[in-house]
């Protein structure tokens, strides 16, 4: 790895545990920059404000737990394929509620960053199948607003969002 790309790396983690910890809004870029041992100008020369660096820290988190959360997967059907990514999606959004909601509450209307990520998960719950990726967008659909409602109950846990989850997509898979 580069020295470029350590340094983008440390900003990153260091935006990335401050937002955790502080709040996404109580987390200033100079802050960001005191945390990761580099000047303001450094974190803006690697991303251009503070919601890229959200944006990116969602991704790189995503990715690997996608990329794990994939290494088990041995589902046959799509339903199956969805709900065991969100048992390990729903832990990792509720295990920081709060934070969950701000991100999502950015990141809604930005949603073109995070297409292709979002496309290529699709795909892979259609199996490849061009012909599903309607029933793929239906899938997402449900997966979002449970997971948005559950965020915003705080009574929800993980295993109940899953429970829920699974009841909505047993209904419109019957259908």
């Amino acid at each position: 790895m580069s020295k470029r790309e350590q340094t983008r790396s440390r900003i990153l983690s260091a935006a990335w545990q401050l937002f955790t910890e502080n709040g996404y809004e109580k987390t200033s870029t100079r802050d960001i920059s005191s945390a990761a041992g580099v000047a303001t100008g450094t974190v803006f020369s690697h991303f251009p404000n503070k919601l890229d660096l959200l944006k990116s820290g969602l991704e790189t988190k995503l990715n690997n737990l996608l990329i794990e959360t994939a290494k088990s997967d041995a589902s046959t059907t799509p339903v199956d394929r969805l709900l065991h990514f969100a048992s390990a999606l729903y832990p990792f959004y509720l295990s920081q509620r709060e934070f969950s909601k701000v991100l999502f509450k950015e990141i809604l209307w930005q949603s073109q960053s995070l297409d292709p990520q979002l496309n290529a998960f699709k795909h892979q719950l259609v199996f490849g199948n061009e012909q599903k990726l309607a029933y793929a967008d239906v899938l997402m659909d449900v997966y979002f607003m449970t997971l948005l409602a559950g965020l915003n109950d705080n009574s929800e846990d993980e295993e109940s969002l899953i429970t829920k989850l699974e009841e909505k997509l047993k209904f419109i898979s019957t259908r």
